[in-house]
């Protein structure tokens, strides 16, 4: 297990680096104008300027600070996950193993909250609205997480012919996030900036979390691929 955190935590923190390396390079251009546009409506708003307690280059180095973070915990998480259920992937080497887990583990940890309730700039979003916003993500995470984890079980456990195994678990995954988006409610906050820059932000934002689950997914299998010293 020693091992294991120690292989999590190197590819958490090169999973964080390379969401940071993200927003600092493909992700710049629609951050800056997600909060520019949140600074002149709440200039609009308010009738004043307001000075910002940080300059934009400390937020910036800020937020890079927190996606290492947040890629180190989620690093943890991952291996401690591939520990448990990697024996039972049909994968022949430690890396392939990581690679199905990455995969799975994004689309549903991710892409299905993603296309459910995608990320808004800033300036989307009424403040009276974000505990039930909340509520609503993580409702769609773990009933995400929960519907991943009940086809895995059923494709494990049914007696099929491969071709028939393969459409029953699609049409069973694909019945269930039908279900799952016609039960949950939409997002409760209109949609008020342009919707260009809408999309540019929402797409940095997945393809920031996809360079996190791709670096973290083919670390780990690399360093757990490595022989043990003894």
């Amino acid at each position: 297990m020693k091992r294991i955190l120690g292989v999590g935590c190197l590819a958490g923190l090169a999973a964080g680096a390379a969401a940071a390396l993200f927003a600092a390079t493909a992700g710049r251009g629609p951050i800056r104008d997600a909060i520019a546009l949140e600074d002149s409506i709440s200039h609009a708003t308010s009738g004043a300027h307001h000075e910002d307690l940080f300059s934009r280059g400390v937020q910036e180095i800020g937020g890079a600070v927190g996606l290492v973070v947040f890629g180190l915990a989620l690093g943890v998480i991952f291996s401690v996950v591939l520990a448990a259920v990697g024996p039972r992937l049909n994968a022949s080497t430690p890396l392939a193993a990581s690679l199905q887990l990455g995969f799975f583990g994004f689309v549903a940890v991710v892409l299905v909250p993603f296309l459910k309730y995608p990320a808004n700039p800033p300036a989307v979003g009424d403040p009276g609205t974000v505990n039930e916003r909340t509520v609503l993500y993580f409702a769609v995470l773990g009933l995400s997480i929960l519907l991943t984890w009940a086809v895995w079980r059923f494709y494990r456990g049914v007696t099929l012919a491969p071709v028939a195994k393969a459409w029953a678990t699609a049409a069973l995954y694909t019945t269930g996030l039908v279900v799952l988006f016609l039960v949950l409610p939409g997002n409760p906050d209109p949609i008020d900036a342009p919707a260009d820059l809408v999309w540019r932000f929402r797409l940095a934002s997945l393809g920031g979390l996809a360079s996190a689950w791709t670096v973290l997914a083919l670390v780990t299998g690399t360093l757990l691929s490595r022989p043990v010293r003894s």
